[in-house]
């Protein structure tokens, strides 16, 4: 996989060619953004929530006092951490604001923590239309401060603490980095923003040639954010719209990925950048051949299994 940094960021960025064992498996498995119902489109995506898991050296559940009542979060604790006190990456799940649970996304959690040697945390935030924006983003900021404040308690380093997550969770991760930032907040070692919803993708070339048939379709976007967001909010906001933020200096060093069968790979590649002229510590992956999603798909593509190792490794260099 092509890796970057500030200096060095291409001007675009484009597809290669799709991974042959994710172009066989893709008409099997669920569709993101699909013209179903929300419930059916739930219960499509139950497959990718299916064991057996990799081995994990603990697992728990912690239930939390949240601002908008309990906020369950899974812990992940590495059968061989890489520190006394450990790193730690609180991810914030995939699927338009509107998908997603915690199984579903069980095998790359236990994937990264292990390869990682550090704690993951899963967020459990209540999901869209039942909830509306800024519901989630208040939950995830809930989490994000209570691990700073008990980190010793869970045995986790303060200092080497990441925010991450994919999609729709890579929108809400880079809000969270914004908005500790704009409000002086507890100091993020890393954000990991996996092909983030930096804006919303309906112009853009990859919103186009990615449109149907590549697990995230480009026109269920708009649905997905119909869901989150209120007639009173304004999509410009920057923590709707995380690229339209005036300033993006002062962030935390990045490990931004984007994919070349992707509709959000063009606004990931312009957050990227925006990252880069500003002078941050970035990392920026792109993974030509592959498509949005793909830490969820590695059963069925070993290069999917091969970039979220590699996505574990650059972790591990940050936190680990």
């Amino acid at each position: 996989m092509p890796v970057y940094n500030r200096t060095n960021i291409p001007g675009s960025v484009d597809r290669g060619t799709l991974d042959p064992e994710l172009k066989a498996w893709l008409p099997k498995g669920p569709t993101l953004g699909a013209d179903v119902t929300i419930a059916q489109g739930r219960r499509d995506h139950k497959v990718l929530g299916e064991g057996p898991w990799p081995e994990i050296g603990a697992i728990e559940t912690l239930v939390l006092p949240g601002p908008h009542g309990s906020l369950a979060v899974r812990k992940h604790t590495p059968t061989n951490p890489t520190s006394v006190l450990s790193g730690a990456l609180v991810y914030i799940h995939g699927g338009g604001f509107t998908y997603g649970t915690l199984d579903e996304f069980e095998v790359p959690m236990r994937l990264i923590a292990e390869r990682a040697g550090i704690i993951t945390y899963s967020i459990e935030y209540q999901l869209a239309p039942e909830a509306k924006f800024p519901v989630q983003i208040d939950e995830i900021e809930y989490f994000v401060r209570w691990l700073f404040d008990n980190a010793s308690a869970e045995g986790v380093d303060a200092n080497k603490i990441a925010v991450g997550g994919d999609s729709a969770g890579g929108n809400m991760t880079c809000v969270i980095a914004l908005k500790l930032r704009d409000e002086n907040g507890p100091r993020l070692a890393l954000h990991v923003p996996l092909f983030p919803e930096a804006a919303f993708p309906g112009d853009t070339l990859s919103g186009s040639e990615n449109r149907t048939g590549l697990y995230l379709e480009t026109n269920g976007i708009y649905e997905m954010v119909r869901n989150y967001l209120k007639n009173s909010d304004d999509g410009r906001h920057p923590y709707i719209t995380p690229l339209n933020a005036q300033s993006h200096t002062n962030l935390p060093p990045t490990i931004l990925v984007t994919n070349g069968f992707d509709p959000l790979r063009d606004v990931g590649h312009a957050y990227a950048q925006k990252l880069a002229v500003a002078g941050n510590d970035l990392t920026y992956v792109h993974n030509p051949d592959l498509t949005h999603g793909f830490p969820q798909f590695t059963r069925f593509s070993a290069a999917c299994h091969q970039a979220t190792m590699e996505l574990a490794d650059l972790i591990k260099a940050h936190i680990g």
